[in-house]
């Protein structure tokens, strides 16, 4: 049965809500969690192991995103090219974890499928680079090309974090929103590169509204072509939204796509709420809510 709301800024709530993992999702995780680790750390010898990305950073789509865990690994242990550890850790996974129905090389990680509710666990293999600004590590993960990118995941939950304080929880709101975008035309853009231009966006404007925060900042990404930008914590080099130049264009034909119907429901909203619920569903799809018509 579709939601139905009185006014856009209620519709923005209740579908926000009905997009953040629920508690079964939750337990689902802790249930695996244990086993992913011991299988890897039988081998490597982990030095720490912790979820991350959006499931665990608050911005997560409910059955859609995946959880993500970063697994610190022994330096020595590292190879010229990332592409023989991941197939290295994938061949470990299918020979010891006798529960998963598949386990595949998704760079930058290895993915994981029990046949569940979640969509999928990815393990990405990290090992230690350098310490930054403010003793934040720096760590060197697998990356497109088969070469070794900068990430400091850490440091980067505490930006988006930071921002998120500022404006009571409508950073994560306004990343969630960008995911279920994403997720429901399946657009090829990255989780994190989403998220952290919702960070920077937090950062740089003293209010967030929903309607005009969405078509400001997708005009703005897509003024900049949809490319790498600058860490704004200026600890790892750029951040792509993309594994490549295909994907990209991929992603700004669907921007292009998406913006008109965010300007216009930016438009019609306090003026015709129930017109701007019609744009918005053209870009999240039938599950935004329905707004009533007045009079």
């Amino acid at each position: 049965m579709p939601l139905v709301a009185e006014t856009i800024s209620e519709a923005f709530s209740k579908f926000l809500r009905a997009k953040t993992p629920q508690q079964w999702e939750r337990e689902e995780v802790s249930k695996y969690r244990s086993r992913i680790y011991d299988v890897l750390d039988a081998e490597y010898n982990v030095l720490s192991f912790y979820q991350s990305g959006s499931f665990s950073n608050g911005t997560g789509i409910s059955t859609k995103s995946d959880v993500d865990y970063f697994a610190w690994i022994p330096y020595e242990r590292k190879t010229l090219r990332p592409a023989s550890l991941l197939t290295s850790i994938k061949n470990l996974y299918k020979k010891q974890l006798w529960e998963a129905h598949n386990v595949w090389v998704s760079r930058p990680t290895v993915s994981i499928d029990f046949r569940q509710l979640i969509t999928q666990y990815e393990v990405t293999p990290a090992f230690y680079e350098r310490t930054g600004a403010n003793d934040q590590i720096v760590f060197v993960i697998p990356g497109p090309g088969d070469t070794w990118r900068e990430s400091s995941p850490k440091a980067h939950l505490k930006y988006v974090r930071d921002s998120d304080k500022l404006h009571a929880g409508k950073v994560k709101g306004l990343a969630r929103l960008l995911k279920a975008w994403k997720y429901e035309h399946s657009v090829p853009v990255s989780s994190f590169y989403l998220e952290m231009r919702a960070g920077e966006y937090g950062m740089k404007n003293s209010e967030i509204l929903y309607p005009s925060a969405l078509s400001r900042l997708m005009e703005q990404m897509l003024t900049h072509g949809v490319r790498a930008m600058n860490d704004p914590m200026g600890l790892v080099n750029r951040i792509s939204p993309c594994g490549s130049e295909s994907d990209r264009l991929t992603v700004l034909a669907s921007m292009r796509r998406a913006l008109p119907h965010l300007e216009a429901g930016y438009a019609k909203w306090m003026v015709n709420d129930w017109e701007a619920s019609q744009e918005y569903q053209r870009v999240f799809g039938s599950d935004f809510p329905y707004v009533l018509r007045s009079g």
